[in-house]
């Protein structure tokens, strides 16, 4: 009869990635998601044929 090791159920690797996830996203990260929805906003806003961006009271007003 043949004995099987069951397999680790956490091991150090996944410890430290689930550590690094808690931490949140790394500012590269971070700083590349703002880029895009910048960008993505000056794009809507030029087809809404906006050259400015709105200022925060224009945004809460839109609500």
């Amino acid at each position: 009869m043949t004995r099987t090791i069951p397999a680790p159920a956490s091991s150090l690797y996944d410890d430290m990635e689930d550590e690094d996830n808690r931490r949140g996203p790394e500012p590269e990260d971070f700083h590349r998601l703002v880029r895009h929805l910048v960008a993505d906003g000056d794009a809507r806003a030029a087809l809404a044929g906006r050259r400015a961006r709105r200022t925060l009271a224009q945004m809460g007003a839109t609500r």
